[in-house]
């Protein structure tokens, strides 16, 4: 594990979501992580393997309700580098652990409160999970659809982890550095959906320059373009293409004995043509078949 964050303590209000995925960034990076939770255990424990199954994490339960537990949480909180937290915006403060709060004893230390949507605003009281950010912050509508016509639900909690987690992780970073200059604490407000815009970004771009609404099939990464699709292999097991420069899907068309599909690449009304002939190429052998074959091409192939 890395150690560029060795002599950094980390205490952590969070059991799961976007909280849970920042600490443990910080903690591959050499942190030490303190997981603060309530006595008599937590509400909604996550299974014991998630998480990293609590590697680098040391835990500590306080009783915040209460004049000597708050105490004892402060003095802890006194001696640490970073907090992060996942409390609805007021609930730190009104329980006396807040970045106001815990800044009198620690004036260099380092807040996050990362939320679903923010310490402001009219969503800001709200609950939400990894699947309503990804709505709000428009990335669902970019997927792929199912059967009944509704957005595809990813199979990774992207929202937790990229939108929330990494998102609290660089802004921390971003303090411990400034912090290293200013010898100042600060408060950081990290709203998992506005993190979830920020991934869209090539998408908000692009309907702000040209106003063609983005969605399934209408851009080149959403699938309008052959060159970046999926495709069944013999045995019914998939290969991602993602040859989207001109060298990259000339070279996979040589590979696929279709050398002269090539110049018609970005030609929208060779589409189906294009899809219908590489796909009926991959069908002809298992997908470990082309792997190996196409794993030297330099065509931008995987499983």
């Amino acid at each position: 594990m890395d150690e560029q964050l060795a002599g950094v303590t980390v205490l952590d209000h969070s059991t799961v979501g976007p909280a849970s995925r920042c600490t443990q960034i910080l903690g591959d990076l050499g942190a030490q992580v303190i997981k603060i939770g309530p006595v008599g255990g937590d509400r909604w424990p996550p299974p014991w393997f998630a998480y990293g199954a609590g590697r680098r994490t040391k835990r500590a339960r306080f009783d915040l309700k209460s004049e000597r537990g708050r105490d004892a949480f402060l003095r802890l909180a006194s001696h640490a580098d970073v907090i992060v937290d996942s409390f609805r915006p007021g609930v730190a403060d009104k329980l006396g652990v807040g970045f106001e709060a815990v800044h009198v004893h620690n004036p260099g230390l380092i807040y996050c409160a990362t939320s679903g949507y923010g310490q402001f605003g009219p969503y800001r009281d709200r609950a939400g999970h990894d699947i309503n950010y990804l709505a709000l912050g428009g990335f669902l509508a970019t997927q792929g659809t199912r059967a009944d016509g509704g957005p595809a639900i990813p199979g990774a909690t992207v929202a937790d982890s990229a939108g929330g987690g990494m998102h609290a992780a660089i802004a921390i970073l971003a303090a411990l550095v400034r912090r290293a200059h200013s010898h100042e604490g600060v408060f950081l407000d990290v709203s998992t959906t506005e993190g979830v815009l920020a991934l869209t970004s090539l998408n908000v771009d692009e309907y702000l320059a040209t106003g063609v609404e983005p969605g399934p099939g209408t851009t080149l990464l959403t699938g309008k373009y052959a060159c970046y699709d999926v495709y069944p292999a013999r045995d019914g097991r998939w290969l991602a293409v993602g040859a989207i420069e001109p060298k990259f899907f000339a070279n996979l068309c040589e590979a696929l004995g279709l050398s002269d599909l090539a110049k018609d690449q970005m030609e929208d009304s060779k589409q189906d043509e294009l899809r219908a002939k590489i796909a009926e190429a991959f069908s002809r052998r298992t997908r470990d078949e082309w792997v190996l074959l196409l794993s030297d091409a330099d065509c931008c192939v995987t499983p």
